[in-house]
């Protein structure tokens, strides 16, 4: 056998700080007197631990002075970039040159978590923590969540943009007395409700989706509703610690404020490829980084920040800025008023035409959509809407418009296989220039186009 035994690594270097039970010790030294390359890897690490310890010692105390002029000399090596707090060591491993200047206060740093942490508290495993905050929530019966995120105060609940504001979004969730659950999640444009009976999605100011069931907590793409569900979003990170040893998994220990953390890092790598239109126009379609910090004492999820990577910067594109477990939620939460002029979406009809639309190519139908946009026919428009009616908003956007040019239209794998994006150019009444992609698909009954997106 070639080098340590893979599921033995942590437990060496946990026995080495300090960490691990009598049980585990002994456990531990009877595998090490049956296996030859587990006792030099312990031997080596060791040593590189006096190492540190020793290197650690001739560093100036002022760490935080010291980690201000760090921080400061990284800026100057590269690129300008913002730094956040916990992308700092992806910064540093990326470029060599910050490797060496960053060299003593990654020291100081190892020394400091060794010497400082209380031996009371062992360091535990990334799936031990897991487990441990998912005992913690085992009698959850409400959730409060604030949080922020890169989006369009209208848009889709998943889309983001890497260089877009932050844009508030709050969240509920409730078991009421008579064992009946009921979420909701708001940010300013969009608030998806579900009372307990019916699920009611609101774009305001006055379109809207109501489906005449309860529906599950992501319905609608809306990733962030997800993690109201903090059992199932914890026992998911859990299975995927235990079942894929290779996962990116790192577990370390903070103080906030005298308060004792811990912080488990989750890498996350999509499938999408590199060069696909959707590639990072949702979390999911990205390479991201999910950061949760728990209460070392409560083993409660305290925060959670979520990092999509990019090149040789992280950019911080959500974060759960305070969660209040088991409180009281009014009433009035879970109730929506509406406005008397709503325009609901509803499934595409088949037409007395149909046929004609049916055989429309992707960039037939765009063509098709924008004229009758330009030439104000709305019944027309209509026929590619989901909406009962069109609403005042989009006659006053694309009404009287000039269509410059329509490109070649192309697929992405992260959207429906029978959606297709059309490039185009057109001139907006005001004589502003748009160029985008209109999103079209035809996965519905009547087997025609209709506008997804990309207005």
């Amino acid at each position: 056998m070639n080098g340590p035994c893979q599921d033995m690594k942590d437990k060496i270097a946990d026995y080495l700080l300090g960490a691990l039970s009598q049980l585990e010790i002994d456990a531990l030294h009877e595998h090490l007197h049956q296996c030859t390359e587990c006792g030099k890897y312990m031997w080596a690490l060791e040593g590189e631990n006096r190492l540190l310890v020793q290197l650690g010692r001739q560093v100036e105390a002022d760490m935080a002075s010291r980690q201000d002029k760090v921080i400061e000399a990284l800026n100057r090596s590269g690129p300008t970039v913002h730094i956040e707090p916990l992308s700092l060591w992806r910064l540093i491993m990326k470029n060599p040159i910050r490797k060496l200047i960053a060299a003593a206060v990654i020291i100081m740093a190892v020394v400091l978590a060794i010497n400082s942490w209380d031996n009371s508290m062992p360091t535990a495993s990334a799936a031990q923590v897991l487990q441990n905050a998912i005992d913690a929530v085992s009698d959850l019966w409400s959730v409060h969540m604030k949080a922020r995120m890169r989006t369009l105060p209208r848009d889709n609940f998943s889309n983001i943009g890497l260089n877009y504001d932050f844009v508030d979004i709050e969240m509920w969730k409730r078991t009421d007395a008579d064992s009946q659950l009921q979420w909701r999640v708001e940010k300013p444009g969009r608030v998806l409700l579900m009372d307990g009976q019916k699920t009611i999605m609101l774009i305001r100011p006055n379109s809207g989706v109501l489906m005449e069931k309860p529906l599950p907590l992501g319905c609608f793409d809306s990733w962030s509703g997800r993690l109201l569900n903090v059992n199932e979003l914890l026992e998911n990170e859990l299975q995927q610690a235990k079942n894929n040893p290779d996962h990116t998994v790192c577990l370390w220990h903070e103080k906030v404020e005298g308060t004792d953390k811990l912080l488990l890092e989750v890498d996350v790598k999509t499938d999408l490829s590199e060069d696909d239109y959707l590639r990072n126009k949702f979390i999911q379609e990205s390479d991201h980084l999910k950061v949760y910090r728990f209460d070392a004492k409560t083993k409660l999820l305290e925060a959670l920040q979520v990092y999509v990577h990019t090149g040789d910067d992280d950019v911080l594109i959500f974060e759960v800025t305070d969660i209040e477990y088991n409180i009281d939620i009014d009433d009035s939460i879970f109730a929506l008023s509406l406005p008397e002029d709503m325009i609901w979406t509803r499934e595409p009809e088949i037409l007395p035409d149909n046929e004609r639309y049916e055989k429309m190519t992707p960039k037939e139908a765009a063509e098709v959509f924008f004229q009758a946009c330009a030439e104000g026919n709305w019944q027309e428009v209509l026929k590619f809407r989901t909406t009962s009616r069109i609403e005042d908003r989009l006659k006053s956007y694309l009404g009287g418009l000039e269509i410059i040019s329509l490109g070649e239209p192309f697929q992405s794998e992260g959207y429906s296989r029978q959606g297709w994006l059309v490039p185009y150019e057109i001139r907006l009444k005001s004589g502003q220039i748009i160029k985008h992609n209109l999103a079209i698909r035809k996965d519905n009954r009547a087997k025609r186009f209709v506008v997804d997106g990309g207005l």
